[in-house]
C-alpha cells in the first residue's frame, strides 16, 4: 500500500470532543469573544493557524471564507473520526482550526474506504500490528504516539496498491481475480493480533509492518474469512457486511445476536463524571460509577495498541479530568455528566473487543502455518516486476488526470525483461520451506529507491 500520509493533527485539543454539545459550546464561546487578545488565547495561535490566516479548504466540507477573527456564525456540523483505538469522536470541521487536516484523506473518505493506520516510528512489542477504521484518523490514533494512515482506496476509487501485485496473486492462486478488499482482509487476518507482534518484535522498529504473502490457495481463503470479520469489527460493522457469516450491519443494536452476554445491565449515575473504573474479574463486570457492564472478559479490559489500553484511554476522555495539555481555556469546558449515548457507544466498542479478542487465537494459528509454509517472496515479485514500487503509486489519485489506460497499471518507465512462462502457484516453493523471516521474505511497501533497484 504505497501512499501512506499522517492523519488529522489539529495543535488543538478544543476541537475534539466526545460530545457534539461541549464542541458547539466552545465554539460559541470563542466566536463571541469581542476582546481580541483573549479570543487569540482561546483560538491558541500557531505557525500554521492564526484567527487571521487564511486555510485550505476541507474535501466536502467548506468553510466561509471569512476570517475567524470576525467570524460570527454557528458551529459547522460535527463530524466523527477515529480520534484512538475504537474511540470515535467529534471533530469541529473546519479547516480555520485545523493545522493538518489532510486533504488528501479527507478526497479519499469514500463509501468503500478503509483506512490502516500503524506506528512506525516505535517498537512494537504488545497488541495488534495493524488498526483498522472507516473514519478518517487521527495523527495519534494507533497509541497517541503518532503514526500514519494508509488508504485502502484513492479518491478516484482505484486501490492502493502496489500495480501488478493482484494480478499476480491472482495468476498465483489460479483465480480469476483478486480484489482489493481481499489484500486487505488476509493483511488483517494476519497482522491484527499480539501474536503478530511478538513473533516480528524485534523487526516491528523500522518503518511499516511487513506481511509475509503465503503460496498457498487455502490458506489464503483461510486468512481472508478470518481477515473479514476483523475488518468488520474493527469499522463497527460499517464495512465487510454479510448477515449469512456473522458480520450483520453496524445498526444501534446488531451485537445482541451476536454477543448477548455483552448488557447495560444497570444505568451509569448521570450526576457526574466518572472518577474510577473497576473491574470484577469473577463476573466479569465493569463497573463504572455504579452502572454495570456484563460480560467482558480479562482478554477484553487488558486489550492494548502500542502499550496503550483501549477502554482505559476511551474512558478517561470521558472522565472527571482533562486528558491531555490544556493550552486554551476552552479545553476546559468539558461534559458536567455522563451522557446517555456513551453508554451504547461503550457497548459497541465491549462488542468489537469481544469479537476481536475471540479471533485472536485463530489468527495465530494461521499465521503460524504461513510462515512455516511456502511464501511469495520478494525476489518473485521483483521478477514479476511488481517490486519496487514505482514512484507514482505513491501520489494519491483524486481524479480522471490519475487515471490509466486499460493494462497499463504495471507499467512506470522500468526496463523491459525478459519474456517469462506464467508460473503454478508454487513456482516460488522449493522443497525446504523458505526462512519465515520478515526482513527477507515478507512484502515490504517499499521505501523510496533513486537508480535503478
Amino acid at each position: 500500500m504505497p501512499w501512506c500520509k499522517p492523519g488529522i493533527k489539529t495543535n488543538r485539543n478544543w476541537v475534539i470532543s466526545p460530545s457534539k454539545t461541549i464542541l458547539q459550546r466552545r465554539w460559541n464561546r470563542l466566536v463571541q469573544e469581542r476582546d481580541p487578545a483573549a479570543k487569540q488565547e482561546l483560538f491558541k495561535e500557531t505557525r500554521d493557524r492564526t484567527l487571521d490566516k487564511e486555510a485550505l479548504q476541507i474535501p466536502g466540507h467548506p468553510h466561509p471564507p471569512i476570517h475567524l477573527r470576525i467570524e460570527r456564525g454557528p458551529c459547522p456540523t460535527p463530524i466523527r473520526i477515529a480520534r484512538r483505538a475504537l474511540d470515535r469522536q467529534w471533530l469541529i470541521p473546519d479547516g480555520r482550526v485545523i493545522d493538518f487536516a489532510r486533504p488528501e484523506l479527507w478526497q479519499a473518505d469514500i463509501d468503500c474506504q478503509i483506512f490502516v493506520a500503524e506506528q512506525h516510528t516505535q517498537r512494537l512489542q504488545t497488541g495488534a500490528g495493524l488498526l483498522f477504521t472507516a473514519l478518517v484518523p487521527d495523527m495519534h490514533y494507533f497509541n497517541g504516539n503518532g503514526g500514519r494512515v494508509l488508504p485502502l482506496m484513492h479518491a478516484d476509487r482505484t486501490p492502493n496498491i502496489t500495480p501488478g501485485l493482484l494480478p499476480h496473486l491472482a495468476n498465483s492462486y489460479g483465480l480469476q481475480q483478486v480484489l482489493p478488499e481481499d489484500l486487505l482482509a488476509y493483511i488483517a487476518a494476519v497482522t491484527a493480533h499480539p501474536a503478530f507482534t511478538e513473533r516480528y518484535a524485534d523487526d516491528l522498529n523500522s518503518l511499516g509492518a511487513r506481511v509475509p504473502l503465503t503460496s498457498d490457495r487455502d490458506l489464503w481463503h483461510e486468512a481472508i474469512s478470518v481477515g473479514r470479520h476483523v475488518l468488520w469489527a474493527s469499522t463497527f460493522g460499517t464495512r465487510c457486511i454479510d448477515p449469512d457469516d456473522g458480520r450483520p450491519a453496524g445498526t444501534w443494536n446488531w451485537w445482541r445476536r451476536l454477543h448477548p452476554e455483552i448488557t447495560y445491565a444497570r444505568e451509569i449515575a448521570s450526576g457526574c463524571l466518572p472518577s474510577a473504573v473497576n473491574y470484577d474479574v469473577e463476573h466479569q463486570h465493569l463497573d463504572i460509577e455504579g452502572g454495570i457492564f456484563t460480560g467482558v472478559t480479562p482478554r477484553m479490559r487488558d486489550y492494548s495498541t502500542g502499550g496503550r489500553n483501549v477502554l482505559d484511554s476511551w474512558l478517561a476522555y470521558r472522565s472527571d479530568r482533562n486528558v491531555g495539555k490544556v493550552t486554551s481555556e476552552l479545553d476546559r469546558e468539558r461534559p458536567e455528566r455522563w451522557e446517555p449515548d456513551w453508554s451504547r457507544e461503550l457497548v459497541e466498542v465491549l462488542a468489537v473487543l469481544r469479537h476481536l479478542t475471540n479471533l485472536e487465537p485463530q489468527q495465530a494459528e494461521i499465521l503460524s502455518r504461513i510462515v512455516t509454509g511456502p511464501l511469495i517472496d520478494v525476489a518473485e515479485l521483483v521478477r514479476r516486476h511488481v517490486l519496487p514500487v514505482p514512484e507514482r503509486a505513491r501520489h494519491a489519485r483524486t481524479g480522471p488526470d490519475h487515471a490509466l489506460l486499460p493494462g497499463m497499471d504495471t507499467v512506470d518507465g522500468q526496463l523491459p525483461g525478459p519474456v517469462e512462462p506464467l508460473s503454478l502457484p508454487n513456482d516460488s516453493a522449493s522443497t525446504t520451506p523458505p526462512t519465515a523471516h520478515p526482513s527477507t521474505h515478507p512484502v515490504r511497501r517499499a521505501r523510496r529507491r533513486r537508480g535503478p533497484a
